[in-house]
This record gives structure tokens, sequence and C-alpha cells, in this order.
């Protein structure tokens, strides 16, 4: 199914010598998604060039997970659900349409968010993207951000609403966070279009605009709204957020933070400077820098922005450097593992990120980045937009709209005021939710604008919400085909293995299987015969909880009461045999969720070599002290002898 890599290597360069002898066979040709226009040879090289690099990045992170290399969503993998190591290759798997054990998935991420509601901070008080991440994790592998479990009063755990229109009743404001809040707090509310109620804490112009008025002078943005350079990162993850609303004719007056100026400005706007800053910001060889350091990451934000706008990265010549473009960047840090590495400088920022070593997070942001580029190939909704695709009558009126707009003469006259105010009425019959989808729309803005033509297109930000609630919706890339669900019903497969994990000693090692089963019985359609099995799962899982807390306990003790290990007495030897003690009974599983025990069975070494040292320097000194007072006897023994024989002596 995949194109070997050698195969895509002589037709790359069967294409370079072509352009060099014919100039005019390069021409690039502007890429318009949903549009009839046929796709370069180049673009149809790079679509298979990012399917094997997709499928090696996850076949990489596979590997990690050795001795089940074949899967990804291992037990290991699923104990970290909801963090963002284990989120944002949930969502680039999702967003991919390839399979795995999404169901597993979901059933943790619901067992950990009802855990956390029960805490004051529920997810994060100081992160609103804590929700956020968490959201499109649950989207992408198929499930319903709105229904996440229950909280403690039985009340339905809405992480759309408590995460960014209603985050200021949740906890901590939405802004709390910074600039980061706003953009993945918008970026969340339009991952299906959620409707905003009349009520709420935030509206999405209240995040928009918030976006706006954090921009710098330089046209980007930055995690510190008064500093004078911007951050590439930020400013490409801005416009991901905003990308919905470019095509809005609704205008923003606001002051801006960084300059405390009053100004009025449309979304597309801000956005047009900000896309003007990262052209200028970009390396000669296609790369980006972050702090001085050329780093995937920023490349790969800088890509998913433009993908966001349908803007092709490998065709806009704004965005290619001495013939590099950002996929060129992108690609010169993968191993070959399949990975990808950080930088190739060592940062010391990062000390975790080695330059000769794939790096986690550098895998993940290049995973969702090239499926993102993939999809925009593929004519598929953007990465953050999980709703249905659109269907062929839509996807029709798209088409009709951009066609009519490419049309349009590069300069506008009054001649061509009947074809502008057709394109106008083509891309009105484009549902508002959609707009968005016609890429091409500034140019009638601007040819209407040029001929004083009335734009009256609603504004989009009042009009875009379409769902209260729903389940993402993702579509198998590559197989062409839906993406298959897990299995929710409880069979007599999965009885069998119940019967089988309950005779198991009880380990962490079997936390996701159990947490698994109880969401498939929890179900209302399950067997009323299965559902006797639930009570003994709920106490295993108790008993698994049990554990769970046994072990941060364990670590948490190791860490306050024998840390730093160099100064480890024998005073402490109370505590490492109570360790060691308690470590002993765990399964070997748990075991290695010990942290730093091997400094435990060191430090209880020098304890033994201490208390040993100690007997012996006791002991000696026992021997000395009795030695000199066998001497102090024996020899106030022998003066008495000497005194005696001397009276005898004299008396003889």
């Amino acid at each position: 199914m995949f194109r070997n890599r050698s195969t895509i290597k002589t037709i790359a360069s069967i294409i370079i010598v072509l352009l060099l002898l014919f100039p005019s066979f390069g021409e690039r040709e502007q890429h318009t998604v949903h549009g009839e226009k046929k796709k370069s040879l180049e673009s149809e090289v790079n679509i298979k060039e990012l399917e094997t690099s997709i499928i090696d990045i996850i076949n990489w992170k596979k590997s990690q997970n050795e001795p089940y290399a074949n899967i990804l969503f291992t037990n290991d993998f699923l104990e970290n659900a909801g963090d963002s190591s284990t989120d944002w290759y949930v969502l680039g798997l999702g967003r991919a349409g390839l399979e795995d054990d999404f169901a597993s998935y979901l059933a943790v991420i619901k067992d950990t968010v009802e855990k956390r509601y029960q805490t004051d901070e529920k997810l994060s008080t100081s992160k609103a993207t804590e929700w956020h991440r968490i959201s499109l994790a649950i989207l992408s592998a198929g499930g319903d951000p709105t229904n996440v479990g229950t909280d403690d009063n039985g009340d339905v755990i809405d992480l759309i609403a408590d995460g960014t229109y209603n985050r200021g009743d949740t906890t901590r404001a939405l802004g709390s966070q910074g600039i980061n809040g706003w953009i993945w707090g918008l970026i969340t509310l339009d991952s299906l279009r959620y409707n905003v109620p009349d009520n709420a804490v935030e509206t999405r112009n209240s995040m928009i605009e918030e976006i706006l008025r954090a921009q710098l002078e330089d046209g980007g943005f930055s995690l510190n709204t008064h500093e004078k350079d911007s951050n590439v990162d930020l400013t490409a993850m801005a416009i991901q957020a905003l990308a919905p609303y470019y095509n809005s004719e609704e205008t923003y007056t606001y002051e801006q933070i960084s300059t405390d100026k009053k100004v009025t400005k449309k979304v597309r706007d801000v956005v047009d400077e900000a896309l003007q800053l990262l052209s200028e910001l970009q390396l000669d060889d296609g790369d980006y820098e972050l702090t001085g350091l050329s780093n995937v990451e920023s490349t790969a934000q800088v890509t998913v922005a433009l993908t966001a706008l349908g803007i092709d990265p490998l065709q806009d010549e704004r965005f290619i450097k001495n013939g590099n473009t950002l996929l060129d960047a992108v690609l010169r840090y993968q191993m070959p593992d399949g990975g990808f590495i950080h930088s190739g400088t060592l940062d010391e920022e990062n000390d975790y990120a080695d330059p000769n070593e794939s790096n986690s997070m550098a895998s993940e942001q290049v995973l969702y980045t090239f499926i993102s580029l993939y999809r925009l190939y593929d004519e598929k909704r953007v990465l953050y937009d999980f709703r249905k695709e659109m269907s062929d009558e839509v996807v029709q009126k798209v088409n009709d709209a951009s066609e009519a707009i490419e049309q349009l003469p590069d300069k506008t006259t009054s001649a061509n005021e009947d074809q502008v105010e057709k394109a106008f009425q083509l891309y009105e019959d484009v549902p508002i939710s959609e707009r968005s989808y016609v890429y091409n729309y500034s140019n009638l803005a601007d040819a209407m604008e040029t001929l004083k033509i009335d734009n009256s297109s609603e504004y989009l930000a009042e009009h875009i919400g379409e769902n209260d609630k729903g389940n993402g919706n993702n579509i198998a890339l590559f197989t062409k085909t839906d993406s298959a669900s897990s299995d929710e019903a409880f069979t007599k497969e999965d009885k069998v293995k119940v019967d089988e994990l309950l005779a198991e000693k009880v380990s962490t090692e079997f936390y996701v299987e159990v947490v698994t089963f109880l969401d498939k019985l929890y179900h209302e359609d399950t067997e009323q015969i299965y559902k006797k099995t639930i009570p003994k799962l709920e106490e295993k899982k108790k008993e698994i909880e049990e554990i769970e807390e046994d072990l941060e306990q364990l670590n948490q003790k190791i860490l306050d009461d024998l840390y730093p290990f160099n100064d480890i007495s024998t005073e402490d030897k109370e505590v490492v045999d109570e360790v060691i003690e308690r470590y002993e009974t765990l399964t070997s599983y748990d075991q290695e969720k010990i942290q730093g025990y091997e400094d435990v069975e060191k430090a209880a070494i020098q304890i033994n070599n201490l208390t040993r040292a100690k007997y012996i320097a006791v002991s000696i000194i026992i021997i000395v002290v009795g030695a000199g007072v066998l001497l102090v006897i024996r020899y106030r023994k022998r003066k008495q002898e000497t005194r005696h024989q001397k009276m005898l002596d004299y008396e003889d």
C-alpha cells in the first residue's frame, strides 16, 4: 500500500532534472482544496512521502512499547491518558483514521477525568489547555467531550463548557494562562463548531478579540504581550485559532496591549500581518528558530497554520526560501528509526532533547503536522475540524464559489461587476459554517471593495455554531474507508478474559483492562447475565487504585525521607527497611514504577556497611579496653607479688 522510499527518491530526482531542463515544467500551480484543479505531479509524490513518514513515526513510537510493538495503545501508554505524552498521539492516529484501541482510551480518559474532577483543581486550575488537549483527543478517539462521565454531584462532565466558554465559572478565567488559553479555547470551541449559550462567560467574539489584542507591533504573537519580538510557535498557533474567521467581514475595535493604542481591524488583517512576519522570519534553509535555535516544532506549527488557511506551503512562494520548503526543513530532523529530533543542536533549556536520539514531543508534533498537510492534499477538513466531511452537495457549492472567484481578473473594473456579483452570490450559497473552506474569498472581497459593491455576508463568529454535542468524526486517510471503531458490546469472549483477569494478583498492570471492561458493562444494552460481573470488577478496580495510592506514597517517602542519597546514615535504616519490605510485596510490573529504587538498594548496602563498620569499631574498642584492663590487672598482680616477695626477703 505504501510506496518504497527508493521509488520516491527516483521520481523526485526525475522531477528535479526536468525542472532544470524545462523551467516551464516546474511552474507552480495554486492548489485549491475542493476545487477541480488537478494536483501537480509534485503534490502527488509528496502525498505518498507524507504517508510513508506518518507510518514511520507511528512505528517508531510503537517500538518504544516493546514487546508490544504491533500496537501503540498498550497498557503503559494508556495509563498516561490525560497527559500530553499520550493525548497528542491519540489525536494523530485519530486524524489519520488509523485503527487502534480507541475504546480503551475513552474508557481510561473517562475514569481519569472523573477522578480529577473530585479535586478542587479538577483538571488544572492554572492550565486551561488541559481541558482543550483532552477534548481534542477525545474527539480524535471518536468520543464526545461534552459527556465524559459524571462528577460527585451526578452531573455530566462537559469539558467544552467547562474548558472554553464557561471556564471562568469552572475555575480561573480562560485568559489566566495567557494567550495560550484564548488560542486553544477557540480552537477547541470550533472543533465541532459548538454553540455558545446566551449566558456564557465568554463568546467567540470575546475570545477572538482577546487574541487580536495580544498582537505585537511586529505583527506576531508571544506568551508575553509586552515583548518586542514575536514567538514563531505562538504566532502560528494564533493563526490556527483565527483561521475559521479569515473570511469574516466583521471589524473589531480594541486596545492593543503592546502599544496601548486603539485599533480597528478584521481578523483577516491580523492574520495577513502574522503571515507576513512568518515569511520574513523563515530561514534560508526553510526552517525556523526559537530563541536562536533552529527546531522542528516551530517549523511544524507554521505548516499547520498554513494548512488551516488552505495554503499549500510547498507551492506558496512566500514560504519557499532558496528553493527550500517547510517540508524540506522538517524532514531534515528525521532519524533513521522514523522518529524526529527536537533540534540538531543540544538545547540547554531542554536537556531531555538529545540531538542524536528521536524525541517523543518533536515526533508527535511532526505527526499531526504531516496529517494536516495530507488532509489538505486529500481535500479533507482541516486538522482541528472534527465534523463529518462535507456532503457532495456542499462540496460542489464550495467548488463553484472557488472557481468563480478564481476566474475573476487580477484588476477588476466596472466591466466585471456582473461577474463579481455572481461570484458573491455563489459564495453566499455556501453554508455559513463552511465558508472558511472558500480559501480564495479574500480576492472576491478585494474586488467588491474596489467596485464599491456592498458586502452583505453574515459575520461568521455569530453564525458558525452548529452543535451542542456530538462525537468526533475521523476517516481512514490511507485506505479511503471509514475508520473501524472498537466493539462496545460486552461479549462471551470478554467474560472469559474477565474471569482470567479476576484470578490475577492485584496489580496496576490490569488497570486499563478493568476500566475498559467496566465501561462496556455499564452500557444499557449489556445482557443482565453479564452485569453480575460488575461488582467483582469494581472491587478489583478499587484494589488497583489502592496499589496506585501505595505506589505514590512509596515514591513520596523515598523523595522526602531518603533524598539526597549521599546523606544516608544508619539513622535511615528503619525507613530503608520499610521501603524494601513494601517493594518486595509488589508485582514486577508495579516495582518498575518505584522511582530510584536502585539507589534505595545502594542505601541499604551503605547502611549495612556503616553498621558493620560500627560493630567492628565497637569490637575493637572492647578488645582494646579489655586488653588494657588485663594488662592493668596483671601489672597490679605482679606488683603485689613483688612487694610480697620483698616482705618475705625482709623477714628472712
